[in-house]
Formats: structure tokens, C-alpha cells, sequence
């Protein structure tokens, strides 16, 4: 088995450099080898079925279509979650090649809705939810840069529709999980998603009512940093999104953030504080009067822990000028 990663991670760095030489046989010979062995039941290991998927990555550098085609055909095995791998795999195209992958919008998501129902928690969970988030990321990556793409512009709007049943089903029957590790994948997959549908004026709404549900996933889960990074996210794709931010959801942010800022018993560490700050820096930008009033009320009650964040937040507001 170690052999046969090392010669993965071989075949992976020569593929890397790989100027699309190769023949149509060549490569669909290679795909078909590979991906045995990332989709065995037995007699694989788990680092085995790494090398797999980096090799189907790095292979799509220059025969995307090949590796999509393959792992699309997975995706469509009716009656049937793919391995784990294959869902991986997934995430990492989307992470690698996020506008390449938009013409796979569509049918990779349809394709996960027909599974949904069998997603409970574990391991299919978490999978499922790297690739929305990683899919979803994609899209906002292609909202935000869609005269750079080689092909047809794809609507806003549709991209929005693709989403949004996958969106609804996460929110309607996963935002209970129990499990930290199921938390922490839910959180991501659905921060990803409304960051898309903010996009979209008749989807705002909903993405508002989530957004207040991760805030409160900073009473929820043992790491805050990854509420963090995902209110970040959302607040950075507001920045090129033309709507106001509703005033009791500023807000509930401010509060958040502030609350965070001010914890004595879990305090947060320095770049952990770093990311929180730009939070409140971000939201500045978009409703400054109300940030800033917030932060003033703040210096006239409470803890001293309070006081000193807000006065902190305020000087960093103020030499981001």
C-alpha cells in the first residue's frame, strides 16, 4: 500500500506539469485505473484513495472534462450515495477549477438532491457538505468574475434556482446536528449557499434568516473560529453585492462580534481576534452609523472587557479610514 501511494504522488507531480500530451486512450486508461482504486470497498486505504483523487485533480489541469465526465458519472448511480472519495474529489475540482466547473453547476447539484434524503449524519453528511461549500464558493467566485469566462455567461438567477432546493433542504432538516464535526460541516455548506443567494433580491430574505442562525452558532459550537470565518465569507460577498444590510441584523452581527471580543473565560486568540475585527470593519463600511453607535453604547456600561473591545473596534475602524 505505501508503495502504491508513493507512486500516486509521483504520477500527481508529473501530471502537474503536464502540457496535455497525452492521448484520448491514454488518459480515459489512466481514469479508469485510477478510479478503481479510489472507489474500492476493500483492500484500499484511506491513503491510497487520497493519492487517487490528487491524481484525478491534478490530471484535470489539462483534461478537465475526462476527470468531470468521470466523476459525474458516480454522482448519477440512481439508488446510491458515492464513496466518500468521489464526493471529495468533487470539492477539490470546485476548489482547483471553480469556473471551469460552472457549465457542471446544474447537474452536480440536481444530482445531490436525489441523495439528500439519505444524508444523515457521519461521514456522508460532512462529505456532502465539502462539496456545496466548495461548489457554492465556486459560484460566488464566478458571480464576482463572470466577463473572465471563456464560455457562455451563465445567468445569475439560474445559478441562484440550482442552489436554492439544496439550500432549503439543509436548512429545513440539518441545522440540529448534534455531533462538532456535523456542526462545523453544516456551517460552512450553508454559509457558502447564502452567500450565493444574497445575489439574488428574492432570495435575500431567507439568507437573512439564516444568517441570524450563525450568529447563534457561537453558543452552539466548541471552535467559534469557523463562525467566524464563515460570517466573514458572507460579509465579503455582501461587499460586491449592491443591498443594505437590515438594521436588526447589523445588529445582531455587532452584538455577536462585540460579545466575542469581550469572552474573559474562552478569550479568543490574536488571529482569531484579527478576523473578528475585520468583521466589524467590513460591516462599517456597508452601515457605518449604526456600527459605530453600537460601539459608543458599548463604552458606557457593561464589563471592562466590554468597554476595551468596543474602544479597540473603534480605533480599528477608524485607522481603516
Amino acid at each position: 500500500q505505501g508503495d502504491r501511494v508513493e507512486t500516486y504522488r509521483e504520477l500527481e507531480s508529473v501530471l502537474q506539469g503536464d502540457d496535455g500530451c497525452l492521448t484520448g486512450g491514454v488518459v480515459n486508461r489512466l481514469i479508469a485505473e485510477v478510479s478503481s482504486d479510489m472507489r474500492a470497498a476493500q483492500g484500499v486505504t484511506d491513503d491510497v484513495k487520497t493519492a487517487t483523487s490528487d491524481v484525478l485533480v491534478a490530471l484535470a489541469r489539462s483534461h478537465f472534462h475526462f476527470v468531470m465526465s468521470e466523476l459525474q458519472s458516480h454522482l448519477k448511480v440512481m439508488g446510491k450515495v458515492p464513496d466518500e472519495t468521489v464526493l471529495l474529489t468533487l470539492g477539490k475540482m470546485a476548489c482547483s477549477y471553480a469556473l471551469r466547473c460552472i457549465p457542471f453547476v446544474g447537474m452536480t447539484l440536481l444530482a445531490l438532491r436525489t441523495m439528500l434524503s439519505r444524508v444523515g449524519s457521519g461521514w456522508i453528511l460532512r462529505a456532502i457538505c465539502s462539496v456545496l461549500e466548495q461548489w457554492s464558493k465556486g459560484v460566488n467566485t464566478y458571480l464576482c468574475n463572470r466577463e473572465q469566462c471563456p464560455f457562455p455567461r451563465n445567468g445569475k438567477a439560474q445559478l441562484c434556482e440550482d442552489i436554492y432546493p439544496v439550500f432549503c433542504y439543509a436548512v429545513v432538516n440539518w441545522l440540529g446536528c448534534e455531533e462538532e464535526e456535523d456542526k462545523q460541516a453544516v456551517l460552512g455548506a450553508v454559509a457558502a449557499m447564502m452567500g450565493v443567494l444574497l445575489h439574488e433580491e428574492q432570495h435575500r430574505e431567507h439568507a437573512w434568516e439564516q444568517l441570524l442562525w450563525l450568529l447563534h452558532q457561537y453558543q452552539e459550537v466548541r471552535d467559534t473560529s469557523r463562525v467566524t470565518k464563515s460570517l466573514i465569507y458572507v460579509l465579503e460577498t455582501l461587499e460586491g453585492v449592491q443591498t443594505l444590510i437590515p438594521q436588526g441584523t447589523a445588529l445582531a452581527i455587532s452584538t455577536a462580534v462585540h460579545r466575542q471580543l469581550s469572552e474573559v473565560t474562552n478569550e479568543p486568540g490574536p488571529a482569531h481576534k484579527a478576523v473578528l475585527s475585520r468583521c466589524i470593519i467590513l460591516q462599517a463600511q456597508m452601515c457605518p452609523e449604526e456600527t459605530v453607535m453600537f460601539l459608543h453604547s458599548q463604552l458606557n456600561g457593561g464589563s471592562e472587557a466590554g468597554r476595551v473591545a468596543a474602544l479597540g473596534l473603534l480605533g480599528a475602524l477608524a485607522h481603516s479610514d
